[in-house]
């Protein structure tokens, strides 16, 4: 620590608290900084051992320029990353809590790993193929990505547009960071990414708690899994979408706090 390397790729984490461990996955264009800044590491390190990494691609992580360190299925690639973390800690199993892309990762660790995770809390995600709204907003975003690649002033100017403000030297700073080729990659795996079978889904043997916004394209079929997972439940949001959701850190931390203790018994 703080990395562990999968194959060449080294993956950053950071562990902090004390309790069961219970690993944190972000969703895709995040860093493990999205935990601290939204509060959930505040609200859960008193009683959870927190395993915060930042995912290949992402943050202080390796960001290989090649199709093959993504695809042809970026998130089982994800979920061996997450495997990996537990080794090097010598975790023999966790709770996981993981949004969109996280949520993503976590459907295919609770698939193929699940003797590993005691439960998992998913946001954000399903287990199907993803929707035709998300898929046109992911396209846009890869569009956004190769102006961002070749004209970067042009891009920060389209960003005031769609915010109808300046953008601060912060704001300016972070996307100044950002890579758009891995990005890229990693987007159009995502758009990729063959879905769970219901078979498959069925032999998921642990305890799920799966959410998404009301307003959240997600949702469809993360409502639809739960009839298919032995030991799951879903709940909606109300008035929320996927980018406001993860917002109620209020909202979540007492819900994730209720399943876990329900778990723990």
């Amino acid at each position: 620590m703080p990395y562990v390397n999968n194959h060449g790729i080294r993956i950053y984490c950071e562990v902090e608290g004390q309790g069961p461990p219970l690993v944190l996955a972000t969703g895709a264009n995040a860093d493990l900084t999205m935990w601290r800044k939204t509060g959930y590491v505040e609200a859960l390190k008193d009683d959870f051992q927190l395993i915060l990494f930042d995912a290949r691609g992402h943050g202080r992580s390796d960001k290989p320029h090649v199709a093959s360190a993504y695809s042809p299925n970026v998130a089982a690639i994800m979920a061996g990353d997450v495997i990996a973390i537990l080794d090097d800690l010598r975790i023999s199993k966790a709770d996981y809590f993981g949004y969109s892309m996280g949520a993503l990762v976590g459907f295919r660790l609770a698939t193929w790993h699940g003797s590993r995770f005691r439960s998992f809390i998913l946001g954000g995600g399903s287990p199907y193929r993803m929707p035709d709204a998300g898929v046109e907003a992911l396209q846009e975003m890869i569009e956004g990505y190769d102006l961002l690649r070749t004209a970067p002033d042009a891009f920060l100017r389209r960003q005031e547009r769609v915010l109808g403000r300046p953008l601060s030297s912060g704001e300016k700073k972070w996307w100044s960071d950002v890579d758009p080729v891995m990005l890229t990659l990693i987007l159009r795996s995502i758009i990729d990414l063959p879905p769970l079978t219901d078979q498959e889904l069925s032999a998921i043997s642990v305890p799920c708690l799966l959410f998404c916004g009301e307003f959240d394209g997600w949702g469809g079929g993360a409502k639809e899994s739960v009839n298919h997972i032995r030991q799951a439940r879903f709940v909606a949001l109300k008035g929320l979408d996927h980018m406001t959701a993860m917002s109620r850190t209020d909202l979540l931390v007492l819900s994730i706090k209720e399943f876990l203790a329900e778990v723990s018994k």
